[in-house]
């Protein structure tokens, strides 16, 4: 491939006995991953995703072309599903996704460079920076919301961030 994958779900289980399966979704909106094309396993082979019904707030029932029975469909049980970034984001636009915020620098209130994003995390409340602050042994970690990140440039490639919400490790 080409272009960058993204991962947007997993399917965590079979359901029902005609092949279909449960998808953990990692889009916004769960039913959304059926609508992203290509989509397609780590080995780049393409999944076609046909959505059934949604089965609560992160997971969907979808069939998969091909799989007609549940033994078929607990095979796939733990498969990641991708889709091509560009897929997801229109490369003219400023938009980025999270992970894009890794090795971006990291500026105080006062424009001091003061670290590098090292990774992004998000454990189900929300979106976290894990900095390292230069001169520190230790990562630090950042919440990425509107109170912590005063400025963000995606093209020059920096954040400048509210130091009083960095929390050390």
């Amino acid at each position: 491939m080409t272009s960058e994958k993204v991962l947007i779900g997993k399917i965590v289980n079979a359901h029902g006995i005609k092949g279909d399966v449960k998808i953990k979704s990692f889009t916004v909106i769960p039913a959304d991953l059926c609508t992203y094309s290509p989509l397609l396993k780590s080995d780049d082979s393409e999944l076609k995703i046909k959505l059934k019904s949604p089965a609560n707030s992160d997971v969907i029932i979808a069939h998969i072309e091909g799989i007609d029975d549940r033994t078929s469909a607990e095979y796939l049980k733990g498969t990641e599903i991708y889709t091509l970034k560009s897929s997801i984001i229109d490369e003219e636009s400023d938009e980025i996704l999270l992970s894009d915020l890794i090795d971006f620098k990291v500026l105080d209130e006062n424009s001091n460079e003061i670290g590098v994003v090292k990774d992004t995390l998000n454990y189900g409340a929300g979106d976290i920076l894990e900095i390292q602050v230069y001169g520190k042994e230790k990562t630090a970690l950042l919440s990425y919301n509107d109170y912590s990140i005063l400025d963000q440039n995606n093209k020059q490639g920096f954040l400048k961030i509210d130091t009083e919400h960095l929390l050390e490790s």
